[in-house]
């Protein structure tokens, strides 16, 4: 055996004493994902049952904000004249409403429009004069003041106000969640299970009660009687889902 040969033989020896090692230790180790692929790792669901429920709650209250809506209106041989005697009336009522104090007056639907028909005056103008307050027993007895100085009044609407919607919404909000958590109760006691946990809630009211139309007056020119509106109990609804995870 030639020198070459044997430091050739020496050298193999060596290269296989030190890749053999090296091949066993990657073949123990995973092999590495994929470019561009995402490295799939074990997920463990949670324990337990998951049951899902829903509840509802309503409250109920007396509306607090009493609207009336009146409308001036006149007529004239000539429009300017119509509008003007409107325009006193219009005046003649938010005057009275500040005078009263803790009123809301809006003033809308500003019309003149000829008569047509051949009778009566050639012109005639309306404006719709909105009066809103908390006091209703106050707002009545102005509304029957206006009635006799020439205003009608066309509607009377009860309603909530924004501080007691929302107030009442939570309030509606809770005894849905109470519903929903007592019925979760109810249905892990029959399964004989417990609740561990609630995976996720949700909730939504089911909208605010809208104005109550209490009454429709005709024009009343005689002496001032304050119209009547009894304020009845208005409803706010809410409901509530939930998933609660059950076990034993």
């Amino acid at each position: 055996m030639t020198e070459f040969r044997r430091h050739a033989l020496r050298a193999g020896a060596l290269a296989a004493a030190i890749l053999l090692p090296l091949a066993a230790s990657a073949q123990e180790m995973p092999p590495e994902p994929e470019p561009g692929m995402p490295e799939m790792l074990p997920r463990h669901g949670p324990s337990g049952t998951e049951l899902t429920l829903s509840g509802t709650g309503t409250v109920h209250a007396a509306p607090d904000r009493l609207t009336a809506t009146l409308f001036a209106e006149a007529g004239a041989a000539s429009a300017a004249a119509a509008q003007a005697r409107v325009n006193a009336l219009a005046n003649t009522a938010i005057d009275a409403a500040k005078a009263a104090g803790g009123l809301t007056t809006v003033t809308e639907d500003y019309s003149t429009q000829p008569n047509e028909g051949g009778k009566g005056p050639a012109w005639t103008a309306r404006q719709t004069v909105r009066l809103t307050g908390a006091d209703g027993a106050a707002l009545l007895a102005l509304v029957g003041q206006l009635q006799a100085k020439g205003l009608a009044l066309s509607s009377l609407d009860w309603s909530l106000s924004d501080d007691l919607r929302q107030s009442l919404t939570r309030r509606a909000e809770a005894a849905a969640l109470t519903d929903a958590r007592q019925r979760a109760d109810a249905a892990a006691k029959v399964l004989g299970l417990k609740i561990t946990s609630i995976r996720s809630i949700t909730l939504s009211d089911r909208g605010g009660p809208r104005p109550m139309p209490m009454m429709m007056m005709a024009r009343a020119a005689s002496a001032p009687v304050a119209p009547g509106a009894p304020a009845e109990q208005q409803d706010v609804s809410a409901s509530a889902s939930a998933t609660f995870v059950l076990s034993r």
